[in-house]
């Protein structure tokens, strides 16, 4: 071989070399550009966090922040320290109090000595309990200030990422839980609504508004309360999923079966820290997976009877039972139930509802006894800001209800 050829040869061996020098730091560049994608993939993370019959809320949102809605009771505080240790959390950028009830901010005094704390929002009114004291002093202690949470209030609007303030609406309120901070997020196209313990005077303002209240996840308020949960409110949100934040066996009988029914009248898939412990809510941005599997909302059926309640006023204080059927139909023994009171009303014998007819239940301090009806109590059953009906039968059976 020739040196000329020798040459050429050497010069084809080096360009192939370079080549394949070339195409390996491609491949090299292309895997670690997916293993950059996959590292940084964006994530938000709702942790419903299981503090019994009360409430904490860690949102790890998908720029790198994290959010604190409540911090559970005062022996709470211990369990919500190390959960977020765990997640080698260092740092809450935006807590939230929704309410000054125990049960909601008597881990934070503790929550704020352990971490950095950015802002904190809480709603304008105060409280006497010890728990209140010493969230402000813990406050006080750090150099805090005290954000007031309010309707329209944004904490943060970039890009995809939106989180706003839309509840407490008034500056004035009897109930305490109506205080409570109601927080909307919104990531992509996924939507988180969160409720604390308003009732269903300010779901009512809410509907009177023009927020936009869908969210595909509700963390359902006052833990499933029959005080809140209204069927308006339900279908103006429209969530494909609920969480319910609630103690096992607790003493005030939440989540009640009523807020349960409608959850289920409406396809919702539903989870509970009293049976499930803690539950994460992850999503994308286009959908939300979760960590543990929905669960049944199927309570007591509905069995088949012409008999409906067709009607519940609640100021007028009266409840219409309508019969559909051509036939009389005795209800003696059978039971009306207030659900938001928990006042029962057996009929007494010989109380017969004629064919196509009506038989109107009355009450309070006008109630009076006329044809096709009858007075339950001089006393006032329904409750104003809300309330629901039930009729049994006199083998216990759900006949009908009405929200």
């Amino acid at each position: 071989m020739t040196n000329k050829k020798l040459i050429i040869s050497f010069i084809i061996l080096l360009l192939i070399s370079q080549l394949n020098y070339i195409y390996a730091e491609e491949d090299i560049r292309y895997t670690n550009l997916l293993n950059q994608s996959t590292i940084k993939k964006k994530l938000l993370k709702a942790h419903f966090i299981d503090v019994g019959q009360a409430d904490s809320t860690l949102i790890q949102l998908p720029n790198n922040q994290n959010i604190l809605i409540d911090g559970g009771n005062n022996s709470d505080a211990s369990l919500i320290i190390r959960y977020l240790n765990n997640l080698h959390i260092k740092k809450i950028d935006y807590l939230i109090a929704t309410h000054p009830h125990e049960d909601h901010i008597g881990g934070l005094d503790n929550i704020i000595n352990n971490f950095k704390i950015n802002k904190i929002y809480m709603p304008e009114v105060s409280h006497t309990s010890q728990s209140f004291k010493d969230l402000l002093l813990s406050i006080s202690n750090k150099g805090l200030k005290i954000n007031a949470a309010k309707t329209g209030i944004s904490l943060l609007d970039d890009n995809k990422l939106h989180i706003k303030i839309i509840a407490p609406i008034k500056n004035y309120y009897d109930e305490l839980n109506n205080y409570s901070v109601i927080a909307k997020i919104t990531f992509d196209k996924i939507s988180i609504l969160f409720t604390g313990d308003a009732e269903s005077e300010v779901e009512k303002e809410l509907l009177d508004t023009n927020y936009n209240l869908e969210a595909d996840l509700l963390k359902v308020a006052h833990h499933g309360s029959n005080s809140s949960t209204t069927s308006s409110f339900l279908k103006r949100v429209n969530p494909k999923y609920a969480v319910i934040s609630v103690g096992k066996n607790n003493k005030y009988g939440h989540p009640n079966k009523s807020t349960l029914r409608k959850l289920q009248q409406e396809d919702i898939k539903v989870f509970r820290t009293d049976k499930q412990g803690t539950i994460v809510a992850i999503s994308n941005g286009k959908s939300i997976s979760f960590n543990k599997k929905e669960l049944s909302t199927k309570e007591s059926k509905l069995i088949d009877s012409p008999l409906k309640i067709t009607r519940l006023d609640l100021k007028k204080e009266l409840l219409v039972i309508k019969n559909s059927s051509n036939k009389r139909l005795d209800i003696s023994n059978w039971k009306l139930i207030s659900l938001r009171g928990k006042q029962e009303f057996i009929f007494p014998k010989g109380t017969v509802i004629r064919p196509g007819k009506n038989l109107t239940i009355v009450s309070g301090r006008r109630a009076k006894k006329a044809k096709e009806q009858i007075v339950w109590t001089k006393k006032y059953i329904w409750n104003n800001q809300g309330d629901f009906a039930q009729l049994y039968n006199s083998k216990n059976q759900l006949v009908s209800e009405y929200y």
